[in-house]
Order: C-alpha cells, then structure tokens, then sequence
C-alpha cells in the first residue's frame, strides 16, 4: 500500500495561488463549487491524517520507550557477562602465570579459547605501559592510545570505544599477579548485525544505530546511517546539560526516535539512537485515505454534471443576453429568445422591453439632435449675418465720422460728430456684447505677451473719459512688483477690464472709481471700486447673469443690455479665473478680478507703440503705396478712400472678387485689401486664386488683409488658413486698419530678406 504524503507539510510549503480571472459563469461557478468541495475534503482528509498521525505517533512512542527499555537491559546483561568472563580469566592463575612470564603463545592461546567460547569479537591483554601485549579479535584493528589510555588509567573500565570506525561495547578487568601486571579486555562489535537482533526484540520495526562523537566534535562511527537531522539532533542532546541528557521519546522530521545515551571508556560521548519512521505507522490507515479520495473523484464528477446543467440553464442565456447588450452598444436593434418562465425568462423579457425603449428614445434623441444641430446652424448663420447687415450701416457711419473729423469745423459741428462717433460705437459694443455671449462656448485662448501696465491703461481710456465728463475721479494703481511683461489672453483681459470700468463708471453717479492692480505668484488681481449706487444684497448673483437688470429705472438713466457683466465672468472662466463682487447699497461696489497669467522674467516694460499713421505720411521722395480694394458697397467704397488717400495711397477698387483676382494678375500692387462677402467670387475664394497665381510664377507673396463684418473666431481662421495676413473688423477704425497695413507690410519685408538670405 502507498505511503500517505504529508498534505499539511505539502500546503505549508506550495506557493501561494492567486486566483485566476475567469470571463464565463460557469467557469466561476464550476471553479468555486470545485474549490469549496477541495477545501472540505482537505479538512476532513487533514482532521483523518491528524487522527491517524496523532494515534500511531502515540503507540510508536509507547513502543520506542518500551524498546529503550529492552536495550538498557540487553546492554546491563551482555556487560555482565563480558565482565565475568574477563574476570575469570584475569584470575586464572594459569593465565596469570603466562603475564607475569609473558608467554605470549600460552597468553593467546586463552584468549582465542575464551573469544570463541563466549562469542565475543576482540579480546586484548594491555599491559601497564597502555600496549596492546597480546589480542586476538576477527581483524587486525587495535584500540587507539586514547582508549589504551583510559584502560590503564583506571583499576576497571566498560563502555564503548571505536575501533577500526566501529563501535565495540568493551570490559576490561585487571591482572594481579599478585601485583598488576595488566588488564585483560572483552569487547563486542555494535555492527548491524547485532542491531538486527536488537530490531527483531521490539514490537516494531525500528531502526536501531550507534554514534560516537569525538571529544573534537566531530564523528566517528556509523554516520553513514544517521540523517543530518538526526546527527543535529543528537548533538543538540549530548550539548544539553547533565540535568536534562535522559533519555526521551522525540521527533526527529518523518520520524519517532529515542536517543539514549550510553558510557564510554574514552572521552567519546556515545549514544544509542532508535528511530521509526511515521510512514510506516500509518501504512495499515491506507485504505481509509484511498477512500476518501475515492470519494472526492466522484465529487468532481458530481460537480462536472452539475456544471453542464448550469450552463445549459443559467450561462447560456446569460452569454446570450452579453451579446444582445454587447449589439445594442453598437447601435443595433436586438431582441433575445425568452422561452423560460423562470427568473433567466423574465430577465430576458426586461431585457427586450428595456431593448426596445432604448432604441425609441436613440430615435427621439437622434431626432432632437438634429434639430439642435440645425437650429445651432440657423443661430449661428443669423449671428454672422446680423453681425455683417449691422457692421456695414455701422462702418459708413462710424468712417464717415472719423473721416469728417479731420475737417476744420466749428465747436457746434464737432459737438455733433463726436455724437455720432460715441452713438455708433455704444451701438458697436452693444453688438459685441452679443456676440462674445454667443460663442463663449466655442472660444478658445489665445495667448501673447504684454506689458500690464499699458494694457490696463489702454482699456480704461475711454471710460476714463467718459468719467472725466461725468466730473468722477479716475485712479489706475498698478504696484509695482506687478509692472512689466506678462503673457496671457491680452484681448479677452482688456474686454473683462473695459466691461468691468464701464460698469463701474455707468452707476457712479458722484465720487469716482479706481482700479487697483497687484498679483499674489501667478494670479493677478484687478480691484475696480466705485462710489455708486451700489447692489443691494438679493440681486449680487442675479447681476451676472445676461440681461439681467438690478433696476429697471437706474437702466434706462445709464443704459445698457445688461450684458457686460455676464461677458465678463465667461471671459474670465476661460482664461481660468472668476469675476467676484462686493457691495453695499447705497455705498458703492468693489469687483474684483482675478486671473492666472505668466510673469516674463527680467523683461523690460513695453515701448510705447508706434503711430501707424507716421508711416504712411505722404513721401515725396518715395514711390506711392499701391493697393487693391475688393469692396462691393459704395460706402465702404468712399470710406476707405478717404481714409487712404490723403496719404498718398494708390488705391485701386475692385467690385467684387473675381474683378480683384482678375485686376491682381495684370497689375503690380504692393497691398490687397479683401472684403469677405461679395458676388461672384467670396475674399477667401479670391485670395486662394491670388496665392495659386502667385505660386504658379514663383512670386513672393503680396499682403492680403481681410477688411469685413465677419469676424467671429472660426472665420477668422478661415481667412488666415486661405492665406491672408491679418483682418481689420468694420466698422473700420483708422488706427487699426493703418496698424494692420504697417504689420501686413513689414511681415512681407521680413520675408522677402529671409528669402533672399537662403538664396545667397
């Protein structure tokens, strides 16, 4: 019968098993069924094997202990009768007689009569100088000087001495004559054979074995039959002190044992070392485990069967309603098979109700979808239309104005242009209001560098104005560590500033308004504080929201849509910061703004810009500027004719933009100003015939300027994309358009030299 593995042993060794992910059920089902069925029968096969182990180590020890007790007394009888049969010859006066003469031949011949007669394995005389004098044993081998030592050392000596590396249990008895003439020494070799006849006294098998340890440590007879367990073991025993070296049952690995310890006639520590394996003790329990295991094959079995009807019942229709779920993520109409009635069947009904309502509402939503996509296209065609239909009247006006402006005219009719100026730009922020309000969701960032100082003065300009007639004070505070470049969206922050000022101006009716600026690491704060009529504590929330009015009345006496504050807190969630208000009715208000922008470090603050009206001054020495006008309006015509040609422009109109492609072929011109919305060909459908020309004979790329009433970001990309090199919005502003040319024309001279460096 098979020995009995140690399972506990087997478990406490194994590596760790980290459970494996499993994508099916059944699998999960099959593997956790499978497991908890193992860890049961390992509990049970476990309790068994400790039972079983717990009851033979237990009659194993009590026959070990039994056996001990046998050898102690074989051990007592055979010394017994090594020291009779010695002393008989000692005092045998024949044998005596041959000593004290040292008749050698007579001497062994006693010794070889008594050896064979009692059956012993060596006999030796040794005289008093610790010589072997005379022996007679089965070899060669003598004692060492050691045990010849501790024999002539003593009157009488027995134990166990090594010899030829075997250990002898040895008597020696001493030699009168009648003075001591010697001793004589009966010893019996501790071989297997008489471990053998040990090992057939007990009631087990055991496995008898003899050890010598040196007094330098180390071995000296019969290690080959000792584990290293066992010689540690056994070291551990002879190294404990005196009080605690009797003789016990122990474990020793697989194995019962008994070390017992035994005297020596040298100063060898010996021991007797009786040992059973636990193996062999449970060998008769064999069947119970084989039926155990028996069991458990047919416990997986159990579970395979069982396993097939779930997945017959359960898996399947799971893994069925996984695929549906799987083609109803990717769109699909599905429907699965509900044949049961149990709760798999309901399931698969829910599953098909839920199916078919999920692909009603992807229907309705995809239908809703299209409708807010449309009328997004409709909102956004209306913008951009009304942006254009009201920039147009707007630039005649507002040009017209700017145009008139530079004429001698007494204080009355200037009074009057201002009046309009002020009206049509008022009208011109008001449509920029609403289209920021439009396309906050859409607008993207666009960072440069600036110098803060300048800015903040550039967008509090026409309301420092605008104060100044109200007879307010006006305060621009700009700290000092917070002077110099910084990089940012300048534009937007401008507009948040310009809404925020403007606001602030509005509802001030006495005292004044001041900005205050500083920065805390990379945060930058901007204070506007008024005296005015301050927000009355219910309404704080409700003023940024569009179109939204604290008083109806104060409206109408200021002005406004409401819309300046709601720009304000977009532009400055874009750029990552936040508008915040406080204020006492009555008493005034303190907006605060706060946005991240990046120091330049070490930059010196900005020039003040250049007047691009210096540039184009009239030259009498330089050939005049030639530009092309794509304008279809007759307005727009006279406007930017005026503008241009008292500064000695060579203007060129075009009506519409295949005559300005067709006029840019035959001619030379130095600059092209483009409008977008024209017939028969669009500015950007104009401009990509001007660069495919130009590619075509190898020439540099002229100037192109967009001057049109579109100017919302993503058509501003467009024209750039085209190839255009900036866009001056209408109504046209006299500095910007003159900026825009110098800033068109330089880029192009850049160019032209950079070119012209690779050539050379």
């Amino acid at each position: 019968m098979p020995k009995l593995p140690n399972l506990a042993g087997m478990f406490a060794r194994g590596a760790p098993l980290w459970p494996p992910r499993f994508t099916h059920l059944r699998a999960k089902l099959t593997v956790l069924y499978a497991g908890l069925f193992v860890a049961i029968l390992f509990v049970i096969l476990s309790a068994v094997y400790a039972a079983v182990a717990r009851n033979a180590e237990r009659i194993v020890r009590d026959e070990l202990a039994a056996s001990g007790q046998v050898f102690d007394r074989i051990w007592t009888l055979r010394a017994r009768e090594l020291e009779s049969g010695a002393n008989v010859l000692a005092r045998d006066f024949g044998f005596r007689a041959a000593v004290a003469t040292q008749d050698a031949a007579t001497i062994q011949s006693a010794l070889d009569n008594l050896r064979a007669r009692l059956g012993i394995d060596a006999a030796f005389v040794v005289g008093l100088d610790g010589r072997v004098l005379t022996a007679s044993s089965r070899s060669r081998a003598r004692p060492s000087d050691a045990v010849l030592r501790a024999i002539a050392g003593q009157d009488t000596a027995s134990g166990v001495f090594v010899m030829a590396g075997a250990p002898y249990q040895a008597v020696a008895a001493p030699i009168l004559t009648p003075m001591l003439s010697g001793w004589v020494v009966f010893a019996v070799r501790l071989d297997q054979a008489e471990m053998k006849a040990l090992e057939q006294l007990s009631a087990i098998p055991l496995q008898p074995v003899v050890l010598v340890r040196g007094a330098d440590g180390g071995w000296k007879a019969n290690t080959w039959a000792a584990s290293t367990a066992e010689l540690e073991a056994v070291s551990a025993f002879l190294d404990a002190p005196k009080s605690r070296r009797q003789a016990s049952v122990t474990r020793i690995g697989p194995a019962v044992a008994v070390i017992q310890p035994l005297a020596a006639i040298a100063q060898d520590r010996v021991v007797l070392l009786l040992r059973y394996p636990l193996a062999r003790a449970l060998e008769p329990y064999g069947w119970l485990l084989g039926a155990l295991l028996l069991l458990a094959v047919l416990g997986v079995g159990v579970i395979a069967a069982g396993s097939w009807a779930l997945a017959r019942n359960v898996t399947r229709p799971l893994l069925a309603l996984r695929d549906a779920a799987a083609r109803l993520e990717r769109g699909e109409t599905v429907q699965v098979e509900a044949a049961g009635t149990d709760e798999i069947g309901a399931l698969e009904r829910s599953f098909n109700a839920m199916a078919q309502g999920i692909a009603e509402r992807e229907r309705a939503l995809k239908l809703s979808t299209e409708k807010a996509e449309a009328a997004n296209r409709a909102k956004s065609d209306f913008l951009s239309n009304m942006s254009h239909e009201i920039r147009t009247p707007l630039n005649g006006i507002l040009g017209m104005a700017q145009i008139m402006a530079r004429e001698p005219a007494d204080a009355a009719h200037g009074q009057r242009l201002a009046v309009i100026r002020e009206s049509g730009e008022a009208l011109l922020k008001i449509l920029n209001g609403i289209l920021e309000i439009s396309k906050a969701d859409t607008a993207t960032l666009e960072a440069r560098d600036f110098d803060l100082g300048a800015l903040v003065r550039a967008a509090c300009a026409a309301d420092a104005q605008a104060a100044g007639a109200k007879r307010l004070s006006f305060d621009i505070a700009v700290a000092a560590e917070s002077q110099g470049r910084w990089r940012g969206d300048a534009r937007r922050l401008s507009q948040v500033l310009s809404n925020l000022v403007s606001n602030a101006v509005k509802f001030t009716p006495a005292g004044g308004v001041t900005v205050a600026v500083d920065h805390d690491g990379g945060r930058v704060r901007f204070r506007i504080a008024d005296t005015g009529v301050g927000i009355p504590a219910r309404w704080i929330e409700e003023v940024f929201e569009a179109f939204s009015q604290v008083d109806a009345s104060a409206t109408r006496a200021a002005g406004g849509m409401g819309l300046g504050l709601s720009v304000a807190r977009d532009m400055a969630a874009l750029m990552g910061g936040k508008v915040s208000v406080a204020s006492e009715e009555g008493r005034g208000s303190v907006f605060t703004l706060e946005v991240p922008l990046e120091k330049l470090p070490g930059a010196a603050p900005a020039a003040p810009d250049a007047d691009p009206l210096a540039d184009l001054e009239p030259d009498g020495e330089a050939a005049p500027l030639r530009v092309l006008a794509a304008e279809d309006n007759k307005t727009n015509q006279l406007i930017l004719t005026s503008l241009l040609e008292p500064f000695g422009v060579d203007l060129t109109l075009a009506e519409n933009g295949r005559e300005a492609a067709e006029m840019f072929a035959a001619g030379a011109f130095d600059l092209v100003l483009m409008d977008i919305q024209m017939p028969e060909m669009t500015g950007v459908e104009a401009t990509l015939a001007i660069r495919q020309g130009e590619a075509e004979r190898g020439a540099a790329p002229t100037p192109i300027v967009a001057v049109t009433a579109n100017v919302m970001a993503e058509q501003v990309a467009e024209y750039l994309a085209a190839g255009m090199s900036g866009v001056v919005a209408k109504p046209i502003e006299a500095e910007k358009l003159f900026a825009a040319i110098e800033s068109a024309l330089d880029g192009a001279a850049q160019a032209a030299a950079a070119g012209a460096v690779q050539a050379a």
